[in-house]
């Protein structure tokens, strides 16, 4: 592709980013699937993954690298002036210290686990995607949902137990590593119709 940086690849950048930032703020709030929990943030983050895919099929591996590492990056930005702003002194009159800070405070071990299972399965999953289209130019969708199985998987299977190993039962554990993995991938799939119309739509424009 001659446009490499082009408008398109900006703004992909920036919902990726976005929705990256988000799914850790939205992570504060727990929701009830059945008898298990998950986060909020688990609304979002698989639009990342989305983007993480129109990015890898269309800009290539070395560029979707490269805004997954600015992720990160911004990330942890977002996690330290979060923890600055918490220490900082408030007037005696502000009373909602203690609830800014469970919204926006992360645990060093949940923040850690988080940036990690982020960067690693991110860049699985690109780098799958990558690799399998450099073996067959089709099939965009069976490689979309397989570099999103492994990519969660891996994100999974490192964020669950760095976060929660001694304070949750192995069993557990395992259960929510298997529905986040479930429910992120279904939430592809459900979506791989307007990704695929994206990733097309895409490639005519860089081809102008």
């Amino acid at each position: 592709m001659k446009k490499t940086n082009s408008n398109l690849f900006v703004y992909y950048s920036m919902i990726f980013v976005v929705c990256l930032l988000l799914s850790n703020v939205l992570a504060a709030k727990l929701l009830a699937v059945g008898k298990f929990s998950i986060t909020a943030g688990t609304i979002i983050f698989p639009i990342s993954y989305i983007i993480n895919d129109v990015l890898s099929e269309v800009y290539g591996y070395k560029k979707t690298k490269n805004i997954i590492i600015a992720g990160f990056a911004l990330e942890l930005f977002m996690i330290i002036v979060f923890e600055v702003a918490i220490h900082l002194p408030a007037p005696i009159w502000f009373e909602n210290g203690d609830a800014f800070a469970l919204i926006l405070g992360s645990t060093p071990r949940i923040a850690l686990a988080g940036l990690i299972s982020y960067l690693f399965g991110s860049l699985v999953n690109s780098k799958i995607l990558v690799v399998m289209k450099n073996k067959n130019q089709k099939m965009f969708g069976l490689r979309a949902i397989i570099s999103t199985v492994l990519g969660e998987a891996v994100d999974s299977l490192i964020f669950v137990p760095i976060s929660f190993t001694g304070v949750l039962p192995i069993k557990e554990m395992i259960s929510m590593i298997l529905l986040l993995v479930i429910f992120k991938t279904l939430y592809e799939t459900i979506c791989l119709p307007l990704t695929y119309f994206v990733v097309n739509k895409t490639k005519e424009y860089e081809k102008q």
